[in-house]
């Protein structure tokens, strides 16, 4: 009887070592976890053009466009006789625009939008100045004729540590915005042309 059990327990122990062995060996490896690399991408570093000189021209469909000088002031005479001052921590610069129509018919005047001052990253847009002395660019009419030019001055609010030679006036013919993403060094962007200008000597 004793013999019996030694037997039954044997067989049971030798079977479960058997199974164990087996199972051991067609068990599935542990997949190891690991991260998906890439290489690092190189980032685009937007590079302003190279700016044109005041007194430079370029001429889109037609039309000339050139800056003829800027310069800065804090408070100043408008042509009612007030006097008008900049925000705390700001200043006026003021940009002298030259247009001429070149082509056999009338053109749109570029409006005031299609005008910026570049500071660094920082963009500026124009607003209302009609300083004594001084055309302001609101105040022309809208349709510039064949042959006849226009030279009038737009005013931009600009932080008041910037100064002239840190400073870049744009004319976007096709855009209102300073398109930042573009890596290209050169003055026309295909369908967003970019002219830029020196305001100040460097």
């Amino acid at each position: 009887m004793y013999k019996h059990y030694v037997f039954i327990f044997l067989s049971a122990f030798f079977v479960s070592f058997l199974l164990l062995s087996c199972s051991s060996g067609t068990r599935p490896a542990i997949p190891t976890v690991g991260y998906a690399t890439t290489a690092p991408q190189a980032t685009q570093i937007w590079s302003m053009p190279t700016p044109m000189a005041p007194g430079q021209v370029i001429i889109y469909k037609d039309l000339r466009v050139g800056m003829s000088q800027a310069d800065t002031t804090a408070a100043y005479q408008t042509q009612f006789g007030s006097s008008r001052e900049p925000a705390p921590g700001l200043k006026f610069i003021w940009v002298e625009v030259q247009l001429e129509n070149l082509g056999s018919k009338q053109q749109n005047l570029p409006a005031p939008e299609h005008f910026s001052v570049v500071f660094g990253k920082s963009e500026f847009k124009p607003a209302y100045g009609y300083r004594a002395d001084h055309t302001d660019y609101t105040t022309l009419k809208t349709i510039i004729y064949q042959g006849q030019s226009e030279k009038a001055w737009l005013r931009f609010d600009i932080p008041a540590t910037a100064e002239l030679r840190d400073l870049r006036f744009v004319f976007l013919p096709e855009s209102v915005q300073v398109n930042y993403s573009s890596p290209s060094s050169d003055q026309n962007w295909a369908d967003h042309p970019e002219y830029f200008w020196q305001c100040g000597q460097e």
